[in-house]
């Protein structure tokens, strides 16, 4: 009985030294797997921005290769992965046009994008903000470049794992640009552009001078030749309706049936009986009826 308790009191120690070393080891191992498993990536952020200060964005991401062989396939199996970042960043703005290209075999993410009104006109110069966390790695006044170290980042593009990354932005600025400048303090790029107004900008008329000058030459003949047409037939058609009028005979006097001859003539006999005196000649007494041919005072006949 006391041997085996001598044996347990020298098994024990052994056993608890044992399970501290399982217990520790894996943590440790693990640690340090992880330490030589970080993963960087190299982005370059290149913005290339009209005389309107619209700009077009080409994102391109590179990740190590090994890594990017045994994961990349979870970006083409989920998509939004790739533009929620765009749509959720309040510096980006609005989100135009966009696309993703990915390459297995370079291990590279290729976005593109357009952004409306990506750059701000403060009268005087234009600004890009966003960038300041920045610093200028190089400045020209057509193009500044910025670059930027971040470590531990975590987003979709890391597929929420831990990763350095290494970036740098390309800004390419208009043509004509001036005085382009990093301001560290607002973390803005500021330039200077003169206004050149387009060709067209003087509306439809003037764009289309030479198209309009034709047709309104063309109406304006067209019309001459209508009021010339129109004056030319007012005054030969009086001409021809005489002419017309003089060849055609006189029209024949209509001839009144029997009965209204007989009206006629009946009208006329008592108009000739009223034209006939009404007093005898000879003894100037009056007549009686119109048709009485003596008279009554002397018989004289009535002429």
């Amino acid at each position: 009985m006391v041997k085996t308790v001598n044996v347990s009191r020298k098994i024990l120690p052994v056993l608890c030294l044992v399970a501290i070393f399982l217990f520790v080891s894996p943590v440790v191992l693990a640690q340090g797997i992880g330490d030589s498993t970080t993963y960087t990536m190299q982005e370059e952020y290149r913005i290339e921005i009209n005389d309107v200060g619209d700009g077009k964005i080409t994102d391109t991401i590179t990740y190590d290769e090994a890594w990017f062989e045994e994961y990349g396939s979870l970006f083409e199996e989920n998509p939004n992965l790739l533009s929620r970042r765009y749509r959720e960043d309040s510096d980006v703005g609005e989100v135009e046009n966009f696309e993703a290209d990915i390459d297995r075999g370079d291990g590279t993410i290729t976005i593109t994008f357009d952004t409306p009104g990506l750059a701000y006109n403060m009268g005087d110069n234009w600004s890009v903000y966003g960038y300041g966390n920045y610093e200028v790695a190089d400045e020209s006044d057509d193009e500044v470049v910025l670059e930027a170290a971040w470590e531990g980042v975590n987003n979709e593009f890391t597929l929420f794992e831990n990763m350095n990354l290494e970036e740098q932005v390309i800004i390419d600025l208009p043509d004509g640009s001036t005085n382009a400048s990093f301001d560290t303090s607002t973390g803005a790029i500021e330039y200077e552009l003169a206004y050149v107004a387009k060709e067209g900008s003087g509306g439809v008329l003037a764009d289309n001078k030479t198209l309009f000058t034709i047709i309104f030459a063309l109406v304006i003949i067209l019309s001459l030749i209508l009021l010339l047409y129109v004056f030319t037939r007012e005054t030969e058609a009086p001409a021809a309706v005489a002419a017309v009028t003089t060849a055609m005979p006189a029209p024949a006097a209509p001839q009144a049936p029997p009965e209204a001859a007989g009206a006629a003539q009946a009208t006329a006999g008592d108009a000739t009986a009223e034209a006939a005196p009404r007093f005898c000649k000879k003894c100037g007494h009056p007549k009686g009826k119109p048709d009485e041919r003596f008279c009554r005072n002397c018989g004289a006949t009535h002429e």
